[in-house]
């Protein structure tokens, strides 16, 4: 409802504008009170037999009255300013009758100038009343192979004002009868003119052909531009000038909408920062809710981590290994001491996280007596110090590795962790190991199904939070390794993570 609105007001208001202020207006006749000149430069018209009349208004001694003969006319001058290589022509004209006497082209010319001094194919510019159609129309010419012609759909009625626009530039000629567009013609060609030739109004005299205008013309504008649909409707629905009570109340009507507009586009934008407040209020409620989630969630996990240490302990101490148990014991307290110091934070840089990685697979190869070969890798355009990731989703997937694919495994034993960066907001990392694959696990019976899938669903809950809360995709995908036989050459489990402000 506020964008149609919104549309409206901005048309509107691009229509107030344009009614009032036509830019690049280059030539005005206005007539008013007989006064012949040209409102932009000051330089006089000359009127030779033309009577004041009314205009369309209906104010006294505003237009020039035509008699139809030869000495009835008006020469507006040959300043270059008439004549604009590309333009505009805006005239108003009464015709009273048509004038079939004269002799030549039979037309009733209303506005004129040449592009050379020929009999025939030499109009630069011209509308004129054809008396065979009783049409307007409009012409131009470069040369007897390029004229262009633009006639009115319909004939005109007499005795009645109408609006005439002519519109050209290099490639187009453009003819308006009271507002509305009757033709445009290709053109293709640069306008010229007759240096030191009048622009005439009312008449055409040439050794060929002498006709004739019998009619009012007023409001003769000229522009040094192609005007457009709205810039000709607003000219014909131009209030009457000497209407000062209508002025005003244009005026105050115009600035009552601008007013009118300007609440209603500040009522919008009240409604708009409104709404977004609440949505944001709305959304960090959510991420509070999002973040005392994945708390719990941490909480749940980090005893299940310790749980598992402290049985490894005890292991040692059962059969009697004080040695490696107090070394343990020493690098899980390390372990330990670090968890905590980052536990507090969301957030922990991948320094710290692959820190704590090290450290606990110092401690598995204690407990495992080195029995399998592990790396960490990360792709140089990522910076450990500046990247964020959350707390505690990659160890439990290299405990899984060690415990349950690794440990049981003959031969080689290897394990591979590897960072990469996929955009700004995601980071890739992958545990890999060649163990004895997760079939191979199911089958052996070897773990506890329960505590696994604890593991795995504290992270993928995990995960589903944060995805809510960033709106990225962050996933977790679990892969069985095979050769072309079918046998397991161990698990990779992928997963994409958020990068974290700190």
């Amino acid at each position: 409802m506020f964008k149609n609105l919104t549309l409206v007001l901005l048309v509107l208001t691009s229509q107030l504008i344009v009614a009032k202020d036509i830019d690049k207006l280059i030539s005005k006749f206005t007539f008013e009170n007989g006064v012949c000149k040209d409102a932009m430069s000051n330089s006089s018209a000359k009127v030779y037999n033309a009577s004041l009349v009314k205009d369309r208004f209906g104010n006294s001694n505003s237009a020039y009255f035509l008699h139809g003969n030869l000495g009835s006319y008006i020469n507006l001058g040959s300043r270059t300013n008439l004549k604009p290589k590309i333009g505009s022509i805006s005239l108003w004209v009464k015709i009273d009758h048509l004038m079939p006497n004269g002799i030549g082209v039979k037309i009733n010319p209303i506005i004129t100038t040449m592009v050379n001094e020929d009999d025939d194919f030499n109009e630069a510019y011209t509308i004129v009343y054809d008396i065979t159609t009783k049409k307007v129309a409009t012409n131009t010419t470069f040369s007897e192979e390029k004229q262009v012609s633009v006639y009115s759909a319909d004939s005109i009625v007499l005795n009645e004002w109408h609006h005439l626009v002519v519109t050209y530039d290099n490639k187009f000629l453009s003819f308006y009868l009271d507002g509305a567009l009757e033709g445009k013609m290709p053109k293709n060609f640069e306008s010229r003119f007759l240096e030191g030739d009048s622009v005439i109004v009312g008449n055409l005299v040439t050794r060929k052909n002498k006709r004739f205008l019998n009619g009012a013309v007023d409001d003769i504008e000229i522009y040094g531009k192609v005007l457009n649909q709205k810039e000709v409707l607003s000219l014909y629905n131009a209030p009457n000038p000497n209407d000062k009570i209508s002025i005003v109340k244009s005026i105050i009507v115009t600035i009552i909408l601008i007013v009118l507009i300007l609440c209603i586009i500040f009522f919008i934008k009240w409604r708009i920062r409104l709404y977004l407040k609440k949505e944001l209020e709305k959304k960090e409620l959510l991420n509070k809710s999002f973040e005392q989630d994945i708390k719990v969630l941490k909480a749940q996990m980090n005893p299940h981590f310790i749980f598992n240490s402290l049985n490894t302990i005890l292991q040692f101490i059962i059969i009697n290994d004080n040695g490696k148990a107090e070394l343990y014991l020493t690098k899980f307290s390390k372990l330990l001491r670090k968890i905590l110091e980052t536990n507090t934070y969301e957030a922990i840089s991948l320094t710290d996280e692959i820190e704590i990685l090290n450290r606990y697979l110092e401690i598995e190869s204690l407990r495992f007596n080195s029995v399998f070969l592990s790396e960490i890798k990360i792709s140089k355009e990522i910076d450990p110090n500046e990247t964020f990731i959350p707390h505690m989703l990659i160890q439990p997937f290299i405990e899984n590795a060690i415990w349950h694919g690794l440990r049981t495994k003959e031969g080689e034993k290897q394990l591979l962790v590897k960072f990469e960066l996929v955009n700004e907001k995601t980071l890739f990392c992958m545990i890999d190991d060649n163990g004895i694959g997760r079939d191979n696990i199911n089958k052996s019976g070897s773990i506890n199904h329960k505590n696994k899938s604890l593991g795995i669903n504290f992270i993928l809950q995990r995960l589903e939070l944060l995805k809510e809360i960033h709106k990225m995709d962050y996933k977790l995908e679990m892969l069985d390794k095979v050769d072309e036989q079918g046998n397991s050459l161990g698990t990779t489990v992928e997963m994409y993570l958020p990068i974290l402000k700190n």
